[in-house]
């Protein structure tokens, strides 16, 4: 269940980055709120979305291998934006504004859409596998 361990583990890992914008937009001047804002929403909500598949595939074993495919495509995904991010908000030599300006630049740069786009992304896609790991009509309750 090596998924289910790395749902975990990017729960924590999108955790530590909530806290880290948490500290640059309350350093930065309203301006940034509302962007930075955006990002952090999305990201925390991913991190709860990590954390129910986590607590829902001892109950729903049997339809585990269902979303194991979905799982094997967002979360190396997941993960590599998040370690992308963390080399520029945790720099403590850079100011935070540097820090927001220059992640969220270069991050845009590398998809083509923003940060805040890219997560809503990967939250519909966490819901849609929550959804089909808890759905009671993709498998019979006997199995």
């Amino acid at each position: 269940m090596e998924e289910c361990f790395g749902c975990w583990q990017e729960a924590r890992r999108a955790d530590k980055v909530a806290s880290i914008l948490l500290g640059i937009r309350t350093a930065l001047d309203p301006e940034y709120y509302e962007n930075i804002s955006a990002v952090l929403k999305e990201v925390e909500s991913a991190s709860r979305l990590l954390r129910d598949l986590y607590d829902l595939f001892p109950i729903y074993r049997a339809r585990v291998p269902m979303v194991i495919y979905y799982l094997n495509v967002i979360l190396p995904t997941f993960q590599k934006t998040m370690r992308d991010m963390i080399p520029y908000i945790d720099n403590a030599d850079l100011p935070p504004r540097t820090q927001w300006t220059l992640m969220s630049q270069r991050l845009a740069d590398q998809g083509g859409m923003t940060l805040a786009q890219r997560f809503v992304m990967y939250c519909e896609a966490l819901v849609q596998t929550v959804r089909l790991l808890s759905s009671r009509s993709s498998i019979s309750m006997r199995d």
